[in-house]
């Protein structure tokens, strides 16, 4: 059943309005645009409250997002979702009407916290036959964002087999999925994490959970391939001391990049950002190359490994919070409160 005076022509979304009014969303209406020959339209099932969702919302990244036209209120936030294909362009050959997607769009203005959402084909999957449309829809943002992270330090599927990873933030959507995959590839990962939650790390596939203390990083050794920092930038001096000379590497996807251009503006934010890598670089053990700082972008290839990970059912995360797009804003404060489990809107 349509939503009252709503035609087949219109949609509905949630409108981020900004740091001027916390925590306020309007649900509005908008006009369907016609597709690009390379996009396909999508129902909205679910789509996920991201923490890069939050902090957008209180005008977090403004000044670089503005070159992508994503910085400017009132926008609709969001990069995941799953639903069900509703129009094709007319170069787009793998989808047709009907079919369940999954996928991930890069940051706009035009956000999937909506009913119906405009994404390029090569951004999206085939949902497997059987798989909730609400679980799918949790994952390919974080999975992408941890698959970039993981690439950045040197790892892969072919040489993963064997090497000591340290995975700092491992009870978080990205850390979890980073445990799930590198286990799944033979590594051996230790996780960083709350006691609370050793249990989680633990049947993700870490082989040692150990707490965030004053002393953690002085005890690890420096014994590992390859670290990475799902966590605080404020840790990432000290996961670089827990690499053995030769390792392959670290990334990180909680950098101040952003947060630099936003306090800084754009010359001292540059400068500022090529200061502070150049201070990391500095300490890397020797004959230790890759060194990456992360932001999500759709890419091809880990899209191509999200795919064999939900099919053979090696990835998953919690849902903990379901809401309509009228309450778009609570499930907005369970991601800003740390609560435990994903958040979805379901239009």
């Amino acid at each position: 059943m349509k939503a009252p005076g709503l035609d087949i022509t219109s949609g509905i979304a949630a409108l981020c309005l900004g740091p001027s009014t916390p925590g306020g969303f309007l649900v509005r209406q908008f006009t369907r645009q016609r597709l690009a020959a390379d996009e396909i339209e999508v129902a909205v099932a679910a789509a996920s409250v991201n923490p890069i969702d939050a902090r957008r919302s209180e005008g977090y990244g403004r000044k670089l997002l503005s070159v992508i036209g994503a910085g400017r209120f009132p926008l609709v936030l969001g990069n995941d979702l799953a639903g069900t294909v509703t129009a094709v362009g007319s170069r787009v050959a793998t989808f047709r009407i009907g079919d369940r997607v999954y996928g991930a769009k890069p940051a706009s203005a035009e956000g999937t916290h909506a009913s119906h959402v405009r994404v390029k084909a090569a951004h999206v999957l085939a949902a497997p036959e059987g798989l909730d449309l609400h679980a799918l829809a949790t994952v390919p943002y974080s999975f992408t964002s941890m698959w970039l992270a993981v690439r950045g330090a040197g790892l892969s599927r072919e040489n993963a087999a064997g090497k000591n990873v340290l995975v700092h933030g491992a009870a978080g959507a990205l850390g979890l999925l980073a445990t799930q995959m590198l286990s799944g590839w033979g590594a051996s990962v230790t996780a960083i994490a709350r006691e609370s939650n050793t249990k989680v790390c633990l049947e993700a596939g870490a082989i040692e959970v150990v707490g965030r203390t004053d002393k953690l990083f002085v005890s690890l050794a420096r014994s590992f391939d390859a670290t990475l920092n799902f966590a605080t930038w404020e840790d990432d001096l000290a996961l670089l001391g827990c690499l053995r000379d030769g390792a392959l590497g670290h990334a990180t996807t909680v950098h101040p990049l952003l947060g630099n251009f936003d306090r800084l503006g754009w010359l001292r934010g540059a400068l500022k950002t090529i200061s502070q890598k150049r201070l990391h670089r500095r300490v890397l053990p020797k004959g230790t190359n890759n060194y990456a700082w992360v932001l999500f972008k759709p890419d091809k290839a880990a899209m191509h490994d999200l795919r064999q990970f939900v099919e053979h059912k090696h990835v998953s995360l919690p849902i903990g919070l379901r809401k309509p797009l009228a309450e778009v804003a609570e499930a907005f404060e369970h991601v800003k409160s740390g609560r435990r489990g994903r958040a979805l809107v379901t239009p």
